[in-house]
């Protein structure tokens, strides 16, 4: 169940760097490494994968270090398992920090929830259902089937015909899984019309960031989520059920869980204020190129040239030492894995007071040579990477915009320490006859009406009877990890 938004360009070169600059390895004349296609034949192949693809979930998305959150995703998981007879894997449930709402299944029953999904369902039927659904993709091994569905394909039919073909094979999934999550949650005690009504909430979201309903292509994997949602509510309506008591208020025991739970950017993980990164925890600020399109992941900080001609990216990987030793050995690893690297310059560098090591380097992929500035900064316990690139073409006008990026690195001033402010979600018992204004003006919500009615599953002119329990954010200033408050 993936949002509608697409990834960026961003997206795609963060990861080339991480591969082609990252000590990932690659493929190369020598044959050292060659990678590997996993075929997902058996249900030992589905978890073996899974496994090793949840670890790279883990590195390049990152995880939810909050314990409350996490232990209400695999509470509610662990429940609707009991509905599953033959249980073929060891599932895992864990909350991953994106903001966009956003879950999805990897083989071997991993279920991944985002924290912004968690923020926009609105009682625990409309996240059992979620959950359920991406249970009945693991179980009925739905990434086995797509592969085999395009290993099956007929390389001299037309690309358009094998994209529809494909297409209308993961719609098909899709609806399987709706059918299977809404099964799941009324075997367990849950609504199964939490379905229909998360997804209203979700193209909801779609509109509100796009302005309009975008109409479902010819070409999309899943089925609209307007469409899904009625057929949903239809079979819902069909379902027998029984509430398991256990539950109460299905609402409020799910809004009083998520309360606190952070909204937009989180400072544990560094944030940005227009084009400059700042870590707060990490006591450290850089600045990215103006117009560049920003990204903050796992794996690296990043931003990328909207035509895709450049790249800059921060990483912390290497404990603090000597940078020059730790650039030599940076290249020579990088060099056993695979990379075809040639070292141009290598010269030491001042990055404000810190004595830093800089790299021009010379990358050969299969599509042609990569120009790349490397910068190596020893700071508190860690030797930060910067890496900026390009093709070998573009570096005269694209590579050079890089090194800014790499000189402004600097530590925080006190000030800029403790400016830093979270959004938390927070909620707040509306008062009889009141509306979403004032309820927000009376709140301080950081939320304007339309996005705290979609938040809420309310229209916008929506007047409450009172005593509900309605979602706002709060702006709140943030205490860096071991400041003295």
């Amino acid at each position: 169940m993936r949002t509608p938004r697409l990834e960026r360009t961003l997206s795609i070169l963060v990861c080339a760097g991480v591969l082609l600059l990252g000590c990932a390895g690659g493929s190369s004349s020598s044959g050292k490494k060659k990678p590997r296609r996993d075929i997902l034949s058996t249900e030992y192949d589905d978890a073996r994968v899974g496994k090793e693809s949840s670890a790279a979930v883990a590195s390049q998305m990152g995880l939810l270090e909050d314990e409350a959150m996490n232990r209400l995703v695999q509470e509610m998981g662990r429940k609707l398992l009991r509905g599953v007879p033959r249980r073929n894997f060891d599932f895992q449930f864990r909350v991953v920090d994106q903001t966009e709402p956003n879950a999805f299944a990897l083989p071997g029953g991993y279920i991944f929830v985002s924290r912004g999904l968690l923020a926009l369902a609105n009682n625990e039927d409309e996240l059992a259902c979620v959950i359920g659904h991406e249970i009945t993709h693991a179980i009925h091994r739905h990434a086995a089937t797509q592969q085999a569905m395009q290993a099956r394909s007929n390389p001299l039919v037309m690309g358009y015909r094998r994209a529809a073909k494909q297409a209308s094979y993961s719609r098909e999934m899709e609806r399987d899984a709706d059918k299977g999550g809404q099964i799941l949650c009324a075997a367990a005690g849950y609504d199964p019309m939490g379905m229909s009504t998360f997804l209203n909430n979700l193209g909801q979201v779609e509109r509100l960031q796009l302005g309009f309903s975008r109409g479902q292509s010819f070409f999309d994997s899943h089925p609209g989520s307007q469409e899904r949602a009625a057929v949903n509510a239809i079979r819902a309506q069909e379902m027998r059920w029984t509430r398991d008591p256990a539950i109460g208020d299905p609402k409020a025991s799910y809004l009083r869980r998520v309360d606190g739970l952070a909204v937009g950017q989180r400072p544990e993980a560094g944030v940005f204020v227009g084009q400059t990164f700042i870590h707060p925890d990490l006591d450290f600020k850089l600045r990215f190129p103006n117009g560049w399109q920003t990204q903050n992941t796992g794996a690296a900080v990043a931003a990328g040239d909207p035509r895709g001609r450049a790249l800059v990216m921060l990483e912390a990987n290497m404990p603090e030492g000597d940078p020059e030793t730790i650039a030599t050995q940076w290249v020579e690893k990088s060099k056993e894995e695979g990379a075809r690297i040639e070292v141009e310059q290598s010269q030491p560098v001042k990055v404000g007071d810190i004595d830093a090591w800089r790299m021009k380097l010379k990358v050969a992929t299969k599509g042609g040579h990569l120009a790349s500035y490397v910068t190596f900064i020893p700071y508190r316990g860690i030797t930060w990477r910067i890496t900026g690139m390009s093709r070998a073409s573009d570096q005269d006008t694209y590579l050079k915009r890089t090194l800014p990026t790499a000189r402004s690195f600097r530590p925080l001033t006190a000030q800029e320490r403790n400016s830093i402010e979270s959004q938390r979600l927070r909620l707040v018992n509306a008062r009889s006859g009141e509306g979403i204004d004032a309820l927000g003006k009376r709140s301080n919500n950081a939320w304007n009406v339309p996005t705290t009615a979609v938040y809420n599953g309310v229209f916008i002119d929506h007047r409450f009877a009172g005593g509900e329990l309605v979602k706002v954010t709060n702006v709140e200033r943030y205490v860096p990890k071991g400041a003295k408050q």
